[in-house]
């Protein structure tokens, strides 16, 4: 079995160190023979780093690293090329003026790697020198790759003076693209999202934003396909872990990790958890926090979104190509900034004669599941680490059909809820009650569509699915709220889709802000006969 390359973004060292390499070298040879100047957005430990990495063994020409892969026998290695390599995600940020002082010293640790000096002293005329004396010397025309180009814009995306001060040295830097043409051979340049208000993307005529183009879809991620082919032994060596069969395990990974998609048609796994998963043999939830991840709770916050406000961010139907790329559009529209942070993806596009309208989701369990969790941290005084805990107790508790312990999780959880933002409806406490399940982990349904009503959640455990109906009163009784919920699932028969299965009820009933819930089976004499 080849090595799992987790956190490795250089094409050389997986090749070289016997790796395993999902090869998209077919996507790149289109990227190259089709144009010159390309932006891609994708969310953060997507696989953007490793892509440009290959890029630039590529036109460095470094033939033996590409052997066996599709381009191997299709690109001219006689030619080769200068790379001007920019990892926008280390530098110093801070101010406008730290900026300028770590991209300066970039540009100089560049020009003694390639033996020239430069003369002027400033960043921006710095980096249009080094690009000028890069071709006057090696009389080739440069590639440049910018990797997390916007990286120093979403870092100060909460500060207006210092995101002012960052925007104005970005814009002077990027212009030199632009102005020095002639000398370029390649760009590439990778992000987050588009910030319109950057030269990069009003001053360079030509550049091809990618992002959602359905030629590239597969550039980054892993298919199904891909998948199979290139950890079938991983696959099977967690399927015999997890005492499943290989095809139970295949289905459990693509509803823990699979999902994404930039073209609504094409599903995509997220290529790090996949590997985080094969490297700890644990379905867990790898997703981690970033500066967009935070940006994105405090933007809830601040907004003072209660449940059902949160609820109104995926009704995207309405959503153009331009609401979803361009970062300036985050402060009308936060779903924008769960699509590029990559809470939300593609699910489908409609398009109808000159319009085309994107509908998103969650792309899979595990990110549905990180959501909850910070969603659930931002409205109680419960730091992230907590409410994992809780939920994990919550979990266990659920699964025993613990009406006590249950209970106590619950009203822990909402004890810790500001009391400016309890609201006294039953569809805050239920939305409330549901996304506890959703971070346990639970499969979860919500306003389930029946025939003669809409059921309030089914939780489905495999093989046993919990019907949920909840109550609330400001003064009622426990007693009388948890049978009112019992008698509506009896009434409605809300348990007929779900009989070839083990069927549990569960009332739930909320009094002021107190909390109760009973379990009890499905009695065979209310089944379809």
């Amino acid at each position: 079995m080849k090595l799992l390359p987790v956190g490795i973004p250089t094409f050389s060292q997986i090749i070289e160190n016997n790796y395993i390499y999902v090869d998209k070298t077919k996507e790149v040879h289109n990227l190259l023979t089709t144009g010159k100047i390309y932006f891609l957005s994708r969310p953060r430990r997507f696989g953007k780093s490793l892509l440009l990495s290959t890029l630039e063994s590529l036109f460095k020409g470094e033939k033996e690293l590409f052997k066996n892969l599709y381009i191997y026998d299709k690109w001219d290695w006689e030619q080769s090329y200068p790379v001007i390599f920019l990892d926008m995600s280390a530098v110093n940020s801070e101010s406008g003026e730290k900026l300028k002082k770590t991209l300066k010293e970039l540009l100089i640790n560049i020009a003694k790697k390639n033996n020239i000096t430069l003369e002027n002293d400033e960043y921006n005329t710095m980096f249009y020198e080094l690009i000028e004396e890069i071709h006057t010397k090696t009389g080739k025309n440069v590639v440049v790759l910018v990797d997390e180009y916007d990286a120093p814009l979403v870092d100060n995306i909460s500060d207006e003076t210092v995101l002012d001060d960052v925007k104005e040295v970005m814009n002077s830097f990027y212009k030199i693209l632009k102005s020095k043409n002639e000398f370029l051979r390649f760009v590439f340049l990778t992000g987050v999202s588009k910030f319109s208000g950057v030269s990069v993307f009003s001053g360079l005529n030509n550049l091809d934003d990618i992002s959602l183009n359905g030629d590239f879809s597969t550039i980054c991620g892993y298919t199904e396909e891909e998948l199979e082919s290139y950890f079938k032994e991983y696959i099977a060596v967690l399927a015999s872990k997890s005492d499943s069969s290989y095809d139970e395990c295949l289905e459990d990974i693509k509803f823990c990790y699979d999902g994404y998609s930039w073209d609504g048609e094409v599903s995509l796994y997220n290529p790090y958890s996949t590997l985080k998963l094969f490297r700890q043999n644990t379905f867990s939830n790898y997703w981690f926090s970033t500066g967009t991840t935070t940006l994105l709770m405090e933007t809830i916050k601040n907004r003072s979104l209660d449940y059902e406000d949160i609820e109104n961010l995926f009704e995207t139907s309405n959503l153009r190509e331009g609401d979803l790329m361009d970062f300036e559009s985050v402060s009308d529209d936060i779903t924008a900034l769960l699509f590029q942070t990559g809470y939300l993806t593609i699910q489908e596009i409609m398009r109808k004669r000159r319009s085309v309208s994107y509908f998103l989701d969650f792309p899979n369990m595990e990110v549905k599941n990180s959501f909850y969790e910070n969603l659930l941290s931002t409205f109680t005084d419960y730091s992230k680490k907590s409410v994992r805990v809780i939920n994990e107790h919550l979990c266990d508790a659920f699964l025993k059909c613990d009406e006590g312990s249950v209970r106590k999780y619950l009203q822990l959880m909402i004890s810790k809820v500001s009391n400016n933002r309890h609201i006294a409806k039953e569809s805050f406490y239920q939305d409330l009650f549901l996304v506890w399940l959703h971070g346990a982990g639970f499969k979860v349904q919500e306003e389930v569509d029946t025939n003669i009503g809409v059921l309030d959640g089914v939780i489905d455990l495999d093989d046993v699915v919990v019907v949920c109906e909840f109550k609330f009163s400001l003064d009622g009784s426990f007693d009388e709220l948890i049978a009112d919920a019992f008698n509506q699932i009896y009434e409605r028969r809300y348990y007929d889709p779900y009989v070839d299965k083990d069927v549990f009820l569960l009332g739930v009933g909320v009094c002021g802000k107190k909390i109760d819930c009973k379990f009890k089976p499905l009695e065979e004499k209310y089944l379809l006969k």
